[in-house]
C-alpha cells in the first residue's frame, strides 16, 4: 500500500507537490520514501504577508498565559502588544506598563501574562498586535477604546471575545458569535428595538445554515443579531443568502456588516442591506460606507423577483472597498449575468482602518415599527467566509499517521483563514472531494472517515478562491 499527499493551487498555476511514503505489506511502519516535484510553473515566491494568530485563549475567570503564534515575520525584529478589556474599566496593557511588549520565540510562538491586575480574570475582550521593536505608544490604562495610534502602529492583530457567562454563543461557518439580547425593557439599535438570544429568534439547522427570526411574543416585536467573536481585518466578507429578500415588508431590514463600538472612522462600519427603502425605488438592496448621508458613499441594486439563492460581497482594502452582488453561490469569475450589482468605493481618505471591528448578521425593524403586514418574518444565511487579501501560499502536507487497510490522518499546513478542499485518488488523475475545511489555525487536523482499501492512495489540499 503506497500513500501519496500533495497540494493544489485553485488557479491555472500548475504546481503539484507530492509527498510519498511507503507502506509495505511486510512492514508495520510507513517510512519516509521520496519527494518529487512536478510540472513546476511557480510565479512568485514571495511570503505570506505577517499575521498573528491566538492558539491559546484562557477560558473567562481563569489565570493561564494567553499564547499564540507570529507568522510570515521576522522574530527578532517584531514584538506582541497585548491588551485586555475589563468591563467597566476600560482596556489595559498586558502584562504590566513596564513590561508592555512580548518577546517572540524564534519558532514564531508567544506567551503573555494576562492576569496582573485584581479583576483581569473578568476581561471579556483580548487584543494581540504584532508591532516593531521601536514600537512607541504610551501605556493603556483604562481607555474606553485602544487609541487609533496603537491600531496604526500594527503590523497584524488579532481582536476577539471570549465566552463569558450570560452571554449565549452559536458556531456558524466555522467560526464563534455570540448573540445580542435587550436587558428588560431596553431597546437596542439600530431601531431602536428588542433583540432576543431565543432560539426562536436565532438557530442554525442541521446543514448549518443560520436562521434569524423576527418574532412577536407578549405583543412585543424582537429581532435577531449575531456578533462574531473575533475581529478579520481587511480581505474579502461573503455572505450567502438562503432566502428571497426582494418580498420583505417595507419595515424589515437584512444587515450584514461591520461595526465597532468605537466611533473612530463612523464606528469602522461597512454595510450589506436588503431593504425595500422608499415605495417609489424599485431596488431593493443597497452597499454602504458609511456614513451613508455623504454624497458618494452608498449605492443601490436589486435583488430579483424569486432568487433564493444570492451572494453579497465587499473586498476591505486599506484604500478602496469593492462590492458585488451574485446570482447563486460565490464564484471568482461570476458570468455577467450572474452579477446582480456592483459598486466600488475609491475614496481612500474616507476608507475605514481596521481596528476592533467585528462581524454582525442582523434582522430589524426599521424604526422600531412592526411589519405592515403584522407577520413574523424569517431569513437563512446559508454561509459567512471571510478570505484574507493576497495570493494564497500553497499548503502542505506533513504528519502523515496510517495503518494497512485503516483510517488515514495527516496536517495540513496553511494559512489562516483559507478554506481547504481535501481530495483524494487512487491514480492521480480522477479526484474525489471529500471535505472542506477551514483554517482557523496555521495547522489544520485531516482525518479520514473511512478506511481507505485501495493498494495506493493520493491525497491532496486545493485552496479554495
Amino acid at each position: 500500500m503506497e500513500f501519496y499527499y500533495g497540494v493544489g493551487l485553485p488557479d491555472q498555476t500548475q504546481v503539484l507537490l507530492l509527498l510519498m511514503f511507503a507502506c509495505r505489506r511486510i512492514r508495520k511502519s510507513i517510512l519516509p520514501f521520496l519527494m518529487v516535484l512536478l510540472l513546476a510553473d511557480c510565479t512568485s515566491k514571495e511570503n505570506a504577508s505577517p499575521s498573528i494568530i491566538i492558539t491559546n485563549l484562557p477560558d473567562y475567570g481563569t489565570t493561564d498565559n494567553l499564547a499564540g503564534m507570529v507568522l510570515g515575520a521576522d522574530p527578532a525584529a517584531c514584538r506582541v502588544a497585548v491588551f485586555i478589556e475589563v468591563p467597566p474599566y476600560g482596556w489595559y496593557s498586558k502584562p504590566i506598563c513596564a513590561q508592555a511588549l512580548t518577546v517572540i520565540q524564534p519558532d514564531g510562538s508567544w506567551s503573555a501574562d494576562i492576569t496582573t491586575g485584581g479583576a483581569d480574570t473578568n476581561a471579556t475582550r483580548i487584543a494581540a498586535l504584532l508591532v516593531s521593536t521601536n514600537y512607541s505608544q504610551p501605556c493603556v490604562l483604562g481607555e474606553p477604546f485602544l487609541p487609533t495610534n496603537v491600531f496604526a502602529e500594527a503590523i497584524a492583530s488579532a481582536v476577539v471575545t471570549r465566552e463569558y457567562p450570560g452571554v449565549r454563543w452559536i458556531g456558524f461557518s466555522g467560526y464563534d458569535w455570540w448573540v445580542k439580547a435587550s436587558s428588560g425593557t431596553n431597546q437596542l439599535g439600530p431601531g431602536p428595538n428588542y433583540f432576543s438570544d431565543s432560539t426562536n429568534n436565532v438557530w442554525t439547522d442541521t446543514q448549518g445554515w443560520l436562521h434569524l427570526r423576527i418574532t412577536n411574543r407578549s405583543n412585543q416585536w424582537q429581532c435577531a443579531e449575531i456578533v462574531s467573536a473575533r475581529t478579520f481585518g481587511y480581505g474579502s466578507y461573503r455572505f450567502e443568502l438562503g432566502s428571497r429578500v426582494d418580498d420583505l415588508d417595507t419595515n424589515i431590514v437584512l444587515g450584514m456588516f461591520t461595526w465597532s463600538d468605537d466611533p473612530a472612522y463612523t464606528y469602522r462600519e461597512m454595510d450589506v442591506e436588503c431593504a425595500r427603502g422608499f415605495t417609489a425605488d424599485t431596488n431593493n438592496a443597497q452597499f454602504t460606507v458609511q456614513p451613508y448621508y455623504l454624497s458618494g458613499h452608498y449605492a443601490r441594486y436589486q435583488v430579483p423577483g424569486g432568487l433564493a439563492d444570492s451572494t453579497h460581497l465587499f473586498t476591505w482594502q486599506s484604500n478602496s472597498v469593492s462590492f458585488q452582488c451574485q446570482s447563486g453561490s460565490y464564484s471568482p469569475n461570476p458570468t455577467p449575468s450572474n452579477v446582480l450589482g456592483s459598486w466600488m468605493f475609491a475614496n481612500a481618505s474616507a476608507v475605514p482602518k481596521t481596528g476592533d471591528e467585528n462581524v454582525r448578521i442582523n434582522l430589524w425593524l426599521l424604526f422600531g415599527h412592526p411589519p405592515l403586514d403584522g407577520q413574523e418574518v424569517e431569513l437563512i444565511i446559508k454561509s459567512f467566509q471571510f478570505v484574507p487579501l493576497g495570493s494564497p501560499q500553497p499548503a502542505r502536507l506533513s504528519d502523515l499517521n496510517a495503518a494497512p487497510l485503516g483510517p488515514v490522518a495527516f496536517t495540513i499546513r496553511g494559512e489562516p483563514d483559507r478554506r481547504y478542499q481535501v481530495q483524494a485518488s487512487t491514480n492521480l488523475l480522477n479526484w474525489q472531494d471529500l471535505t472542506t475545511v477551514l483554517a482557523t489555525n496555521n495547522l489544520v487536523l485531516f482525518q479520514a472517515n473511512s478506511q481507505i482499501g485501495a493498494e495506493q492512495q493520493f491525497y491532496r489540499a486545493v485552496t479554495l478562491p
